[in-house]
């Protein structure tokens, strides 16, 4: 099955870097308490846009989500707000996304360990500049060098989350497709290896960001996305995952999908209305 990572605590969303700046803590305790109700397994925290703030933030911030009941998804490209993560969380932590770069990565490997902590190992390959696509297949061999560094160093398969790249259909409309091939390849060579991927990322700059992002998520379920990183209020979403696992034979009895209609049983007008208005206040 999918497991359902809620992100709507991104300091990329303006309304929610302004109430991070403002230390606004009960807006977070809302947020983690509103998006576990809602099925997040984990509650991103990504105050990336803090800055120097961003350390002090996460100090404060994520005691207060576990107690809320949250597990942790820390996302920053500043490694030291990483490990600060790791010291501090008491709970299941999953921390990254950190790109192929040994110095990085050596940085964060004896707190992994210690915390048997999971890492978002993301797979990006360099743009050579010329307007070559990526390759799958060059992902590929990037993602296969990271696994090994982390096997070699001490880190067990089922703590690395791989992330191939999304880029945004807007840069290019081959890049959905990409994606999908690229998830297809690492699941067929690292079987044991999980995957995620925010899958709101491929309709950035576009209308509709909720219709995209829920056939995309259907596809990328087909192919054996193991974590996703979404809105977990917005109901197409929700619609999309059960939807698509009972199409393709993961839901025993059609047990899952028939709870659902008893649950929502004006789903369809429901699901449109919530997933446009939920699609406006998407931080992704």
């Amino acid at each position: 099955m999918i497991t359902v990572i809620g992100n709507r605590l991104n300091s990329v969303n303006k309304k929610v870097l302004e109430r991070m700046n403002k230390r606004d803590f009960e807006f977070v305790r809302r947020e983690v308490q509103l998006q576990t109700r809602q099925g997040a397994q984990y509650i991103e925290v990504n105050a990336s846009s803090l800055l120097h703030n961003e350390i002090p933030f996460l100090q404060e911030a994520l005691p207060l989500i576990e107690e809320a009941g949250g597990n942790l998804l820390v996302m920053s490209d500043n490694v030291e707000a990483l490990a600060e993560a790791l010291r501090i969380s008491k709970r299941e932590i999953i921390v990254g996304s950190v790109e192929y770069d040994t110095t990085k990565i050596g940085a964060l490997l004896p707190l992994l360990r210690d915390r048997q902590a999971k890492l978002v190992a993301r797979v990006r390959e360099k743009n050579d500049g010329n307007g070559h696509l990526y390759s799958p297949e060059k992902s590929l061999l990037i993602a296969q060098q990271y696994i090994d560094y982390l096997l070699d160093h001490g880190i067990h398969r089922g703590d690395i989350l791989l992330d191939p790249q999304i880029l945004p259909l807007e840069d290019g409309f081959h890049n959905g497709k990409i994606f999908l091939d690229t998830l297809e390849l690492f699941k067929l060579d690292f079987p044991q290896v999980k995957t995620v991927a925010n899958i709101f990322q491929l309709s950035e700059g576009l209308p509709k960001r909720h219709l995209l992002a829920s056939y995309f998520l259907s596809l990328a379920l087909s192919k054996g996305l193991d974590y996703v990183i979404t809105n977990v209020l917005d109901d197409t979403i929700q619609e999309a995952i059960v939807t698509t696992f009972t199409i393709i034979g993961k839901d025993k009895h059609l047990q899952g999908y028939l709870q659902y209609c008893r649950n929502h049983k004006d789903g369809h007008s429901k699901g449109s209305k919530n997933g446009r208005s939920a699609d406006k206040r998407d931080p992704a």
